[in-house]
C-alpha cells in the first residue's frame, strides 16, 4: 500500500468515508490498497494513521480474533525504526482497524523517483535502519510480508518502516495450502512466496535486498515487467547489483539467495552493517560500540529543512543500547518466534489476486473489467500463468463464466496457446458478454489439460 505521509497533500475524505472511527476524528485519506484504507486521524492534537480493513475480511468469523492477536504482537515491536502501533478496535459496521503513529517524511519510492539513487551515506543509513526495524519486527513474532520502498519513510529522525502487523492474519484466515494469496506487492515477492512454501522472516530479508539495491541504483535488481515476468526472474535469474558499494553489494547478494536458509537474519545484517563485516555472525561480542559513530543519520539534501532551522540529530540507534538487546533477549525472541505455517479455513470471499495451483501451473486471476456494450455488458478477465514444473503443460480453452443471476457464459475469444513450456509465463485475457446490469461472480473450468475442474470466485 502506498501511503502519502504528507498531510498537506493527503486526499480529502469522500462522501462514503466516515468522519470518525472510535475516538479518532478523520481529516483525510492517506492511501488505499489490497487490505484496506488508511486515514489521517487526530487523537486530540496528535496526528495518527488509522488503517481499516476491507469488509471482505471482516465477514470471516476467525479474522477478527486473528487480527486482534496480530496487532497485539505488533504493539510489542520496539518503536525505533518503525511506526509505533498505538491502538486497535472495531468500526460501527464491524470492520477491524489499527492505529499507528503518523510518520512525517517522504516514502523511499517517491524519493528515488524524484531525486534518483541515494548517495552512499544515505543508502547505508536506509540499509541499517530497515534491518533494525526487521530485527524488532521478527523479535515480536511477526513477518512484514510487504516490505517495499513505499513502506519505508525517510524522516528527519531516520528511516521508518510502516504498514506491518496484519498480513499474517490475512494469510491464516485464507489458508495457504494448494491455493493461497500472494501477500505482498508484485516485484517484491520472495521465491518461497511464489512457490507456496513456508513463509518465515527470510521473506523480509529477500525484500530487504531488493529494497537496498533499488535505493542504491534507482532500479529494481530484477528489472521491470508485469508481475509474472518479475516472478519468473525472481525464481530463475540472478539480480543486477552493479553499482552497489561494498560491503552492501555482498550483503545484498546474500540476502537475495533463492534458498531462505542461506540468507542472513536481520540481526546478522545489522551486526555486519555496524561492524563493516562482510561475513555476518550472530556473535554479539564482536560488536564494537565505537563503530556507531558512523551511523549518524544524514538525510538526503531535499529532506532537510533550511539551514537556519536545521537540527542535525543522531540516529536513535545509539538508543541501541539496543544492540545489547540483540545479544540477549531480542535474538532469543527472534529465534524462538518464527511463525508456524499458517492454517485456517479455506473459505474466502473471492480468489482475485490469489495464487492458484493446478498441477504445475501457478496462476493469478486479476479483477474482471466490465464496460457497456451494444448487446449488454462486456467483461474481460485476465490470468497470469507460470509453469513451475519440469515438463511442458498442455493448455485447454477458457473456462465458463457465471454471473450474479446464475447464467453461464462462454467466451468468443480465440483459445490460448496449446502449451506452456517449463519456466515460461503467459498473460491471457478472455472477454465474456453478459446481460446488461449483470456482474461476473465465478469462473468454472481448467486451463490445464487433464487438470481438475476449478471454481474461481471473482
Amino acid at each position: 500500500m502506498h501511503i502519502d505521509v504528507n498531510s498537506a497533500i493527503s486526499a480529502p475524505l469522500s462522501d462514503g468515508d466516515p468522519a470518525r472511527i472510535g475516538p479518532y476524528q478523520l481529516v483525510g485519506r492517506l492511501g488505499t490498497g489490497g487490505m484496506g484504507t488508511v486515514y489521517l486521524g487526530l487523537d486530540g492534537e496528535r496526528q495518527v494513521a488509522v488503517k481499516v480493513v476491507k469488509r471482505q475480511y471482516a465477514v470471516d468469523e476467525e479474522f477478527g480474533l486473528r487480527f486482534k492477536t496480530e496487532v497485539e504482537h505488533a504493539q510489542r515491536v520496539a518503536s525505533f525504526c518503525t511506526a509505533l502501533v498505538l491502538d486497535q478496535g472495531t468500526t460501527e459496521d464491524g470492520r477491524p482497524y489499527m492505529v499507528t503513529e503518523f510518520i512525517q517524511g517522504t516514502p523511499l519510492d517517491r524519493q528515488i523517483a524524484t531525486s534518483g539513487a541515494l548517495d552512499s551515506g544515505s543508502l547505508h543509513g536506509v540499509a541499517f535502519g530497515v534491518a533494525a526495524a526487521l530485527t524488532a519486527i521478527h523479535a515480536a513474532g511477526l513477518v512484514h510480508r510487504d516490505l517495499k520502498p513505499a513502506n519505508v519513510i525517510l524522516s528527519m529522525s531516520g528511516p521508518r518502516v510502516i504498514d506491518f502487523g496484519i498480513a499474517r492474519a490475512v494469510d491464516a484466515t485464507h489458508g495457504h495450502t494448494e491455493t493461497g494469496e500472494v501477500v505482498g506487492s508484485p516485484g517484491w515477492w520472495a521465491p518461497e512466496q511464489l512457490q507456496g512454501r513456508l513463509v518465515t522472516p527470510a521473506v523480509d530479508i529477500f525484500t530487504w535486498g531488493c529494497l537496498v539495491a533499488f535505493a542504491g541504483n534507482a532500479r529494481h535488481p530484477f528489472g521491470e515487467g508485469d508481475p509474472m515476468v518479475l516472478a519468473h526472474r525472481v525464481l530463475e535469474s540472478e539480480p543486477d547489483l552493479d553499482g552497489l558499494p561494498a560491503p552492501l553489494d555482498h550483503l545484498v547478494r546474500r540476502a537475495l539467495h533463492k534458498e531462505p536458509r542461506h540468507r542472513p537474519s536481520a540481526q546478522e545484517l545489522l551486526l555486519a552493517l555496524v561492524g563493516g563485516r562482510e561475513d555476518p555472525s550472530t556473535e554479539v561480542l564482536a560488536w564494537d560500540p565505537a563503530s556507531t559513530a558512523s551511523l549518524t543519520w544524514d538525510p538526503p539534501e531535499d529532506l532537510r529543512p533550511p539551514a537556519p532551522t536545521r537540527k542535525h540529530r543522531k540516529w536513535p540507534y545509539a538508543v541501541l543500547a539496543g544492540l545489547l538487546v540483540l545479544g540477549a533477549g531480542l535474538y532469543l525472541g527472534f529465534r524462538d518466534s518464527t511463525p508456524a505455517d499458517p492454517t485456517g479455513s479455506n473459505a474466502r470471499p473471492n480468489d482475485i489476486g490469489r495464487r492458484l495451483v493446478i498441477r504445475d501451473i501457478h496462476l493469478i486471476v486479476q479483477p474482471p473489467r466490465c464496460r457497456p456494450a451494444p448487446d449488454g455488458t462486456a467483461c474481460s478477465v485476465t490470468w497470469l500463468l507460470i509453469n513451475m514444473g519440469g515438463a511442458t503443460t498442455q493448455l485447454t480453452p477458457y473456462p465458463r463464466l457465471t454471473d450474479n443471476q446464475g447464467n453461464t457464459h462462454t467466451t468468443t475469444t480465440p483459445p490460448p496457446p496449446d502449451q506452456l513450456a517449463p519456466g515460461d509465463h503467459l498473460t491471457l485475457t478472455a472477454e465474456y458478454t453478459l446481460p446488461e446490469g449483470n456482474t461476473p461472480t465465478s469462473l468454472t473450468g481448467s486451463l490445464v489439460s487433464g487438470g481438475p475442474e476449478t471454481e474461481v470466485r471473482l
